[in-house]
C-alpha cells in the first residue's frame, strides 16, 4: 500500500485548520458521534491517527489520556504540536507504511477520525492498528458514508473503489477514495477486528442553530459513518 491522498493537503493545512473547528459538520456532527463510541479515556494510551490540526489530540489529553498523534503532513504536525504542547507526543508518519514508531500491543485505543478515505488499500493500515493495540483494544474511526459519496458523485458502480476529487470551500481541491460498506467490513474482518457498532450519525441541535440548511440535509442523508471495532483474539494473516 503506497497511495495516500492526504498529500493533497500540502499548502492547505492552515486553511483547513481555520475552517474545521468552526464547521458544524465537524463540531456538531462528526465529533460528537466519534466521542460517543470511545471507551473510558482517563489513563488510556491512545493513538490519534491523522491528527490534523490537533482537536482530537487536545480533547483526549484533556480527558486524562496518554496521547500519541501522527499525520502525513508536516504542516499538520506543526499545528498539533503548537496546540497541545507537551500534553501529547506528535509525530510525522505515513499511514500507508508500517508504523515503526509504535510497539506491539502499545495502545488501548486507536482513534482515526476522517482519515481512512485517503487510503486506497485499508488492509495494511488495519493490520498495523491490530498490531499496536493491546488484547481487546478498541478501534474507532469515522469516514465518508459509502452511499453518499456514490450518490453525490453520480458513480455508476457502487461496489467499485474509486479515486475522487472534490473542491472544498475555503480549502481547495482534495482527493480521496470511495468504497462500498462491504469492502469496509471485509477488510476489518480479514485483519482480525470484530465490529461492535456501526453509527450513522445524526446532527446535534447546535448544528440546527448554526446551519439550518445543513442540519436538514444531514438529518435525512447519511454523510459520515462511524465504526467501533475490537481487536479479536485470533492473529490476522501477515500482509
Amino acid at each position: 500500500m503506497t497511495k495516500h491522498t492526504g498529500s493533497s493537503y500540502e499548502g492547505k493545512a492552515e486553511k483547513y485548520a481555520k475552517k474545521v473547528d468552526r464547521s458544524p459538520w465537524n463540531v456538531h456532527y462528526e465529533r460528537p458521534a466519534v466521542l460517543s463510541l470511545l471507551p473510558s479515556l482517563k489513563g488510556s494510551k491512545i493513538l490519534d491517527v491523522g491528527c490534523g490540526s490537533g482537536w482530537y489530540a487536545e480533547y483526549l489529553a484533556s480527558c486524562g489520556a496518554i496521547v500519541t498523534g501522527f499525520d502525513l503532513s508536516a504542516e499538520f504536525v506543526a499545528l498539533t504540536k503548537s496546540r497541545v504542547g507537551p500534553r501529547a507526543t506528535v509525530l510525522q508518519a505515513n499511514l500507508a507504511e508500517p508504523l515503526d514508531f509504535a510497539a506491539d500491543g502499545e495502545f488501548d485505543v486507536v482513534v482515526c477520525p476522517l482519515v481512512m478515505h485517503y487510503l486506497e488499500d485499508w488492509k495494511a493500515a488495519f493490520c498495523e492498528f491490530y498490531r499496536v493495540l493491546k488484547p481487546e483494544g478498541v478501534l474507532v474511526f469515522s469516514t465518508h458514508h459509502p452511499f453518499n459519496d456514490w450518490k453525490l458523485f453520480n458513480k455508476e458502480d457502487y461496489f467499485a473503489i474509486e479515486l475522487l476529487e472534490d473542491e472544498w470551500k475555503d480549502v481547495g481541491k482534495v482527493a480521496f477514495y470511495r468504497r462500498p460498506l462491504t469492502s469496509m467490513s471485509k477488510d476489518l474482518a480479514s485483519t482480525g477486528f470484530l465490529v461492535e457498532q456501526i453509527l450513522e450519525p445524526q446532527p446535534t441541535k447546535d448544528f440546527q442553530r448554526v446551519d439550518p440548511n445543513g442540519y436538514d440535509l444531514v438529518s435525512k442523508t447519511p454523510w459520515f459513518i462511524v465504526i467501533r471495532a475490537v481487536k479479536g483474539m485470533c492473529q490476522p494473516p501477515l500482509r
